[in-house]
C-alpha cells in the first residue's frame, strides 16, 4: 500500500491510500474521537482514496489513530486464533 500526504496545512491535513479499507477505518477512529474527519475518492477513473483531517494538530491525531487501529487490530487477531484453536 502506498501512502502519499497530498496537502499540509497547520490545522487541516489530506492524505491518500491506493487502498480503500485503512482510510475508511482511519476515519471511523477519528470520527470516533471527536475529529472532524472525512474520506474520499478524488475520481472516480483514478485510483486512490484519500482522508482529510481538520485539527489543531491533525498529524497528531493522524497518529493516534493509527496506533488505536493497530491495537484494534491486534486484539481482533487475538480473539480469533483463540476461537480457531
Amino acid at each position: 500500500m502506498d501512502v502519499k500526504v497530498v496537502e499540509k496545512k497547520k490545522d487541516s491535513v489530506e492524505i491518500e491510500f491506493t487502498e480503500k479499507e485503512i482510510p475508511i477505518a482511519l476515519v471511523g477512529v477519528l470520527q470516533n474521537a471527536g475529529v472532524d474527519a472525512y474520506w474520499h475518492e478524488p475520481h472516480p477513473l483514478k485510483q486512490g482514496f484519500r482522508i482529510h483531517v481538520d485539527s489543531q494538530n491533525p498529524m497528531d491525531e493522524v497518529k493516534k489513530a493509527v496506533k488505536t487501529l493497530d491495537s484494534d487490530v491486534e486484539s481482533l487477531k487475538k480473539a480469533i486464533e483463540e476461537k480457531l484453536k
